[in-house]
């Protein structure tokens, strides 16, 4: 299963990566971005998120995508998850998007030593991924 099937999904993501590669003041994922998201994948901004959701995750189970880039990319997309479910009620709500979200901030802190990301974050993304891939996600 390849984590982007679109070449303008792949493009997105890429540039994503290079942005958040580097070590740039401000906030990384603009409303702008969300909005280009939500064009590329041709949907609504909910189906938009969960669609982020499956790139992260398929991304980094087949390691195409490292944890901290997914980390953050999913915590600057919370932040209009969460606007969007303020204005719009449960409707707006990504459910995919925020289990993979879940996900990634299980790894963000461990006890001392253990790898969070190996403990937590792998198997909840593996599981993702197997629901991805028989179709129950």
């Amino acid at each position: 299963m390849c984590p982007v099937s679109n070449d303008l999904q792949a493009e997105f993501i890429e540039q994503l990566r290079t942005r958040y590669d580097q070590t740039s003041p401000g906030p990384l994922l603009s409303a702008r971005d969300i909005e280009r998201w939500t064009e590329i994948v041709g949907s609504t901004r909910r189906q938009a998120y969960d669609v982020m959701g499956r790139h992260l995750a398929l991304g980094f189970h087949e390691g195409q995508l490292s944890f901290w880039f997914c980390d953050a990319v999913a915590i600057g997309v919370i932040g209009f998850v969460y606007d969007d479910f303020a204005t719009q009620g449960e409707d707006a709500w990504p459910t995919s998007f925020y289990q993979v979200y879940l996900a990634f901030d299980a790894g963000e802190v461990g006890r001392t030593g253990e790898d969070p990301v190996e403990k937590y974050t792998r198997p909840m993304i593996a599981k993702i991924v197997d629901e991805l891939e028989t179709g129950h996600g």
